[in-house]
Order: C-alpha cells, then structure tokens, then sequence
C-alpha cells in the first residue's frame, strides 16, 4: 500500500478517535494520537503539492478576523488565558491539517467520504460486538450502564454513547438513502449488511440527542422523496408519516424512561419562565448543564453581543455569571459539566464570538446547504446525499456540541463546502451546454459544372 493510502485512511480514522490521549492529565491540554497524523499529513501535503497554501482564502480570512477580535476582547479584558491558546491552536492546527488532506487527495469528496463510511461500519460492528459481550456479563468498558430496556449502552471505542452516535449520522444517512433507492455502495447484499450494523449501532448507543438526528434523517429523506412538498402528488401520503411519526415518538417516550426524562424536563426549562430554586432543582444533570450553560452564555451575549467574550472564554464566563443564576449548592447537587465547551456549539458561538461567530457560521451552514440541487442527477445525487447528511451532524452539534473541533469536525465542514461548490459548477456547466445555441453547418456547395 502507497504511503499516501496509509496516511489518508488515518486521517479518516482519526474521526473515530476522539478517546484516544497520550498522557491524559499530565499535560496542561489534551494531546490526541492522531495530531501525530495531522503533522504527518501536513508535511506530506507540503512536500507532494510543493504548496504553502495551508487553508482556502475566505476560510482563512474568516478564522482570521474571529482569531484577532477574540486576542483583542480577551486582552483588553484581562481575560486572556491558556484556554485560549488552546482554542486557537486548536482551530489553526486541525482545519489545516483536513483542508491539506483534501487537497493532496485532489478534493475527491466522494471517494473521502466513502473510506469514512467503510470505517464507520467497522467502528459500528465493533460496538455491537461489545454489546453482545456486556449482554453475556463480559464488560471491558468500566463506565458501561445498563437501560431500563435491559441493554447497555454502546461506547464502541468512543470516549461517551453520544459522541459514536453523532459520528455515524453521515454515514447512517448516506446508506439509508442508498438502500431506499435500490443504489449500490458496493453490492446490494453489504447495503442491507451496512444499515443493519450501522443502524443497530446508532440506537443502542441510546443518545437522547441521537433523536435528533434520526428527526433529521427522516425529514430530508422525505424531502427528497418530495412527499413535503406541495407540488408534488406524493404530499398525500404526509399524513400517513406524521402518524407514524407520532405514534414513534410516542412509544420511545413511554418505552425509554431515560429520554422522556431529559426530553419533557429540557424542554419544560427552557419554556418555563420561572427561575425557582425548587424548579430549577428538579432538572436531572444533563438538562441542567444545556440550561444553566445557555443562561450564562446569555449573560455573557449581553455584556458583548457583536464580538462575544473571545474564542476559549467561555469556561471564564461560567465561573463569573454562576453565582447569578445559581446558589452553591447546584455545584454540589450536578457538579461542573461542559463549562468548557457550554453543552452546544451554539451556546458556545453566543457566548465566545457573538452576533460575529453567529454570522458567519450560520451564513457558512445556509449558503452551502444543497437541499436537493443534483439530487436528480445520477452523477450528482452521492454528493447531494452527502451535504445533507452532514448537514444533520451540523445541527445535532449545534444543540449538544459545544466542541469546535472534535470528532473530526473541520473534515465534514469542508466536505460540506466542495460537496456544494462541485455541484454548483458542474450543474452550471450542464445548464451552460444544454442553452449553448447549435452551430448551423454550413449550406452544402453547388456542384460546379
């Protein structure tokens, strides 16, 4: 195998690898295997390409006026601190390191995309193989808990459920369609072998915030079908879904105690407009860190709403606003969780970089959303189908994710991007030859005599 392969598929790997730290709590930041990989992969780009440029234009610029306003807020705030350095570090190193990748791999989306759900399959296997062994009293995961459904939770080689889950929306989404449409990843018999496996896996992780992404994975499929659209005949059959949607949802509520719990108690505090101690105190642990994250980060939106406090601060603004919401016992009754990262992506945005952040996220995520632009087309439809897969990733992560980086975060979003910019041109191109007007031949000549 070309050294190029074994480097591409370690870069893909490194998706997965998120639980994988070398001297864990020895060193003041979290020094993942696979940053070996990126250095690698980094070098190798430089060397083959004879290329310095690291990072396309508007990318660059855009990281580069969050970096310099969050240098410039933190200083003049004396806020600035080793968290960060982390994050900037963090943004620079890893989106560097999946746009070279890319790019040696002369931007070949689906064929990246493709060694991505080869190991999503692999990674998903193994996680039901560890189902099977926990299920027969084997446990090789210490932090393993049992549902009230009597399975265990799935980890696989991911640090929590949450994490596999997220990781193989893509890949679930991309497959699913495929079989739906009798389409051919490799052969029909490993379709239906892969949305087995990759679908097992992604319920038995149990992830509350998985819902999310299976609403996500159900809404665009219809879409795609055109069964919501009110042009199309197909809209008929709507009613029938919503009702099978419903009675679902419905059933996990009553069957998955752990769900109902997080869904109606979330959803309560973010709707209620009390801030009772007595209420506030009812939330269980994970309600609790997505609520007191998302009223800290409002505090801190209000002090600084364009630029937000700086790229790493938001654990800073925890520590500051707390004492505000919450008495000191809510830190013994839940203890500090996700103040580094406040829960969501979203939250995190709010809090760290404002309506600045916000903008350019959200024009980044709608202006390179495909919806069904080549879905149509045979040649286009894969790259169609992986845009809004990921596109489902972006919006889980939004809720629950406040990590810019993790879980190989910079190669889905520029995925994302020349997914869209390859449709766009090459459906440009084809609209372009089908109005290119046809040369006349010229009048044949009159045969002398």
């Amino acid at each position: 195998m070309k050294f190029k392969n074994i480097i591409s598929w370690a870069m893909v790997a490194s998706v997965f690898m998120d639980d994988f730290i070398i001297l864990r709590h020895r060193i003041p930041f979290d020094f993942y295997v696979y940053y070996l990989v990126f250095i690698i992969s980094i070098f190798y780009y430089i060397r083959t390409k004879k290329s310095i440029k690291l990072l396309p234009r508007w990318f660059a610029i855009s990281i580069t006026v969050l970096i310099l306003t969050s240098l410039s807020v933190t200083l003049l705030s004396n806020t600035y601190s080793l968290g960060v350095t982390k994050q900037v570090i963090g943004l620079i190193f890893t989106s560097i390191a999946y746009y070279t990748f890319i790019a040696y791999n002369n931007f070949e989306i689906k064929k990246i995309f493709r060694m991505y759900v080869f190991l999503a399959f692999f990674v998903a296997l193994e996680g039901l193989l560890e189902e099977v062994l926990n299920m027969n009293g084997i446990h090789i995961n210490d932090k393993m808990k049992r549902t009230d459904m009597g399975f265990y939770r799935i980890f696989g080689i991911m640090g929590e459920p949450y994490f596999l889950a997220v990781v193989l929306l893509p890949a679930l989404f991309f497959v699913f369609s495929k079989v739906t449409d009798f389409e051919r990843i490799i052969s029909k018999v490993n379709n239906y072998v892969m949305i087995s496996v990759i679908a097992l896996c992604f319920v038995l992780t149990f992830s509350s915030a998985g819902v999310i992404g299976i609403g996500g994975i159900v809404a665009l499929w219809l879409y795609n079908k055109k069964i919501l659209s009110l042009k199309s005949w197909r809209i008929v059959f709507l009613p029938i879904v919503l009702l099978i949607v419903s009675y679902s949802f419905s059933n996990i509520q009553k069957e998955w105690k752990e769900f109902n719990i997080k869904y109606t108690q979330t959803l309560g505090a973010f709707t209620s407009l009390s801030t009772k101690k007595e209420d506030i105190e009812k939330l269980n642990t994970s309600s609790f860190a997505l609520y007191s994250n998302f009223v800290i980060a409002k505090a801190s939106f209000a002090e600084r709403p364009l630029t937000g406090s700086g790229l790493g601060t938001h654990e800073t603004n925890y520590k500051k606003h707390f004492g505000k919401f919450f008495d000191d016992d809510f830190i013994i009754r839940y203890g500090v969780f996700n103040t580094a990262d406040a829960n969501s992506l979203f939250v995190r945005l709010m809090s760290e970089t404002g309506l600045m952040g916000l903008g350019l996220f959200f024009t980044f995520l709608l202006k390179n959303f495909l919806r069904r632009r080549g879905y149509d087309d045979k040649e286009l439809k894969d790259y169609t189908l992986i845009n809004q897969g990921i596109f489902i990733l972006i919006i889980v992560r939004l809720v629950r994710t406040g990590n810019y980086f993790g879980n190989g975060f910079f190669l889905f979003f520029f995925i994302y991007y020349f997914s869209y910019k390859i449709v766009k041109a090459r459906l440009a191109e084809k609209k372009r030859l089908r109005e290119q007007p046809v040369r006349a031949f010229p009048p044949p000549m009159s045969i002398q005599a």
